[in-house]
């Protein structure tokens, strides 16, 4: 689990990112379709970590150090993502993303979401390290609805801070 100094910290950044882009946003709209391109991959990288994760958690592999190093590599890959999130960003704002308007006008609730993630990356990674099926799976569960706070498990999905794909 992340202390409460570190999840101060994230959080802290976080609305910080969110006030002072909100303070300028002065993009122009290629620098934020840059941004958004710039997310994608991040988000593609968190998926292809979370298939390891639920590979496990199915028993379909049995490797649980690729588990603990992929959900302490979510974490970091959740830091670089919010950093993408800047004001003039979402969608309507900037060509192709799919963030929603929620992001910035309802920031303690993202942040929220955001340390609740990488909170459940950090059990997840704690769990893996333990080699016991029963607490991954136990903790698994958690970290799926940490995922589900912001979005749908499909990469298609929407959700509270997404819009599906084709919405």
């Amino acid at each position: 689990m992340i202390g409460g100094s570190h999840a101060s910290v994230l959080a802290s950044v976080a609305v910080l990112l969110l006030l002072a882009g909100a303070a300028t946003g002065q993009s122009s709209e290629y620098e934020r379709a840059q941004i958004v391109a710039e997310r994608k991959p991040v988000m593609g990288d968190l998926q292809d970590n979370y298939w390891i994760l639920f590979n496990v958690n199915k028993g379909d592999s049995e490797d649980f150090a690729a588990a603990s190093a992929a959900a302490r590599e979510m974490s970091a890959l959740m830091t670089r993502f919010v950093s993408l999130l800047e004001p003039g960003t979402a969608r309507g704002e900037a060509p192709g993303s799919r963030a929603k308007p929620e992001v910035w006008s309802e920031p303690e609730t993202f942040v929220s979401a955001v340390e609740t993630f990488q909170e459940a990356t950090a059990a997840m990674a704690a769990a893996a390290e333990t080699g016991d099926r029963e607490t991954y799976m136990g903790e698994f569960e958690s970290f799926t609805g940490a995922c589900t706070a912001c979005h749908g498990l499909r990469p298609s999905s929407g959700g509270m801070f997404r819009f599906a794909k084709g919405e």
